[in-house]
Parts: structure tokens; sequence; C-alpha cells
């Protein structure tokens, strides 16, 4: 018995065979990167995220984190309204820009007073900060002040995104 062989059909050429075992590495790489972005985000997402100052105290030693954190949430009880203060009167002066006819005077007004009621805001802000730093241990500010750093607000860096800064104090 003897086998018949098809020679009409054509061979695979042999550069088909580098290219298809690059085409699984390249795969296999893809799904790699894909499992190792999905771990690392179900990581990040199993921390809880806690906005503002509350993300400095996760970087405290674990006996003073309660403390801190109760410090941290009792001031913020008390800017509530001023947060709320804020938010109605940015919402006010957002308002007078659709009212015909436009009047720049009332427009004016409504930003300084929204100006006036952001620095009481900030004032009550940076009081709950100072309150914080006042309890803190001398090595628990140099952990306040590196999660400052990290947090600098944009406007005091420079376009090329570093910080433009003098020699800190000793």
């Amino acid at each position: 018995m003897t086998a018949e062989v098809n020679h009409l059909s054509p061979a695979r050429p042999r550069y088909l065979y580098p290219a298809f075992i690059g085409s699984l590495a390249l795969n296999l790489l893809f799904i790699g990167l894909f499992a190792a972005a999905a771990w690392h985000h179900h990581e990040e997402s199993s921390k809880p995220f806690e906005p503002g100052l509350l993300g400095f105290v996760r970087e405290l030693p674990e006996s003073r984190q309660a403390a801190v954190r109760n410090e941290i949430t009792g001031a913020r009880e008390g800017m509530k309204d001023l947060r709320a203060t804020v938010r109605k009167s940015w919402s006010d002066a957002n308002a007078l820009l659709t009212v015909e006819p436009f009047d720049k005077a009332k427009f004016s007004e409504a930003l300084a007073k929204l100006r006036e009621e952001e620095n009481l805001y900030k004032t009550a802000i940076n009081n709950a900060i100072a309150e914080t730093a006042a309890s803190l241990s001398p090595e628990e500010r140099k952990i306040l002040q590196t999660w400052r750093e990290k947090r600098r607000p944009n406007v005091l860096k420079t376009r090329g995104g570093q910080v433009k800064d003098e020699e800190p104090p000793k």
C-alpha cells in the first residue's frame, strides 16, 4: 500500500514560520501586559480612597492613624458649611453669564463675593493643617512635608513640570 502525495499543493514558504513565532510572542506580550495592568489596578482599588489630607494619614504609623484621622475628620465637618457656600457662590456667579442683558457690574460683584467665600474656606483649611501639624511629632511633620510636596499645586510648578524651589528652610 502506497500513499499518494499531492505535489500540486504549494508548500508553505519557510519565512512564514519565524513570522508565526513572532506573532505568537507579540500576542503573549500583550496578554502579559494586560494581565499586569489588571493586577495592579486591582491592588490600587483595594486601598480605600481618602481625599485631601486624609490621604496623608495612611503614611503615618498605625498607632497614630486613628487619632489624626479623627482630628482631620472633625475639622472637615466644621468646613461643610463653608464648602457649600463656596459652591453656591460659584453657581450664582456662573448663572449670571447667561442672563440677558449681561450686567458686567453684577457679574464682577458675584466674582468678588466668590473670592471672599473662597478665601474664608482656604483660611479654614490652612488653619486645620496648622492644627494638625501642631499635634504631630517632628518625624510625622517630615512625612506631612513630603506628602505636601508631592501634592504641590500646578500653579507652583514651571512649564516643564519641574518644581521651582528655593532652598528649603533648615
